[in-house]
């Protein structure tokens, strides 16, 4: 049964004219005539009563009108549904995050994509950089925000943006004075870091900023989260690193400073699935990139 020719006859039904149901449906009268003459063949019912002064509806002819509209309806929904899906101005997105990315620039990613797709359902998983890959691979998530260097087999990485790294410290600390930090004064300073374990990502790169500037750091703590990391640090215990974004929201009684040793930053990359992207994940990877080139973080 033609979808064309349940256009026609619905056309027809709801005009009781094949002229007007013609010029509603966008064809020549005659085409309309030949299609319901073919789906009443098909059914072996007549439809209509075809009269000199018009047409009308038999009853077999109203019996099926509901269930001629009801599976066009059906099918443009579908048709709706398949296209939202593809366009990725609908569906679900299945997003994952590490701590560390979870920063304003986030934020605003969010607000951008909520506001360019309200229609689009966001789930969001928070999960450390090194569990990512796997939870990706499995089809569990669909994308991720993470810190690399990650496993990367069978994903695509892609950096979103870069941040500068602060030192967070004591409000009395000794170095707290300073309006920034040279990297040489960390030489001989405590570390509170995360652990690499779950932060790989962000163990790798700050050892190499370290490494970079000759200094091999002296770690008494580590911690799996950033607000432990803040409360290790308010303690005493020792400074730490923080992402650049972090400045306004450390606890009171930590204070951060930048670095003048500024050659290598915090970068943050979104994973998925290798290959072509269509769909939500397009259309999230399209949102974060321009966010965050237009907050010049790239």
């Amino acid at each position: 049964m033609e979808l064309r020719r349940l256009r026609c006859f619905r056309a027809a039904a709801d005009e009781l004219s094949f002229r007007r149901a013609a010029a509603l449906v966008g064809v020549g009268q005659p085409v309309v005539s030949r299609q319901v003459a073919a789906l009443e063949d098909e059914l072996g019912v007549a439809l209509f009563e075809r009269r000199s002064t018009g047409v009308r509806l038999t009853q077999a002819g109203r019996v099926f009108q509901t269930d001629a509209s009801r599976i066009i309806d059906s099918v443009d929904r579908a048709r709706e549904a398949v296209l939202s899906a593809a366009f990725g101005t609908s569906g679900k997105l299945r997003l994952a995050i590490c701590e560390d990315a979870t920063t304003p620039v986030f934020a605003a990613i969010l607000v951008a994509h909520r506001e360019q797709h309200p229609a689009v359902d966001l789930e969001l998983f928070e999960l450390p950089s090194t569990m990512q890959p796997t939870a990706l691979r499995r089809g569990e998530i669909d994308a991720g925000l993470l810190l690399p260097p990650v496993e990367d087999a069978g994903l695509q990485i892609d950096e979103l943006w870069r941040e500068d790294w602060l030192v967070a410290m004591p409000s009395k600390h000794r170095l707290a004075e300073l309006d920034a930090v040279p990297i040489r004064e960390l030489a001989t300073e405590n570390f509170i870091a995360t652990h690499p374990k779950f932060g790989p990502g962000c163990h790798a790169q700050s050892q190499a900023l370290f490494d970079l500037a000759g200094i091999k750091p002296t770690v008494v703590a580590r911690a799996f989260r950033r607000s432990t990391v803040a409360v290790l640090v308010r303690s005493g215990a020792g400074i730490a690193l923080f992402p650049g974004s972090f400045a306004a929201t450390i606890m009171d009684g930590v204070v951060t400073r930048p670095l003048t040793f500024a050659k290598l930053q915090m970068h943050v990359a979104v994973a998925y699935p290798a290959g072509d992207m269509e769909g939500v994940v397009a259309q999230f990877l399209r949102v974060s990139a321009a966010t965050a080139k237009g907050l010049k973080m790239r």
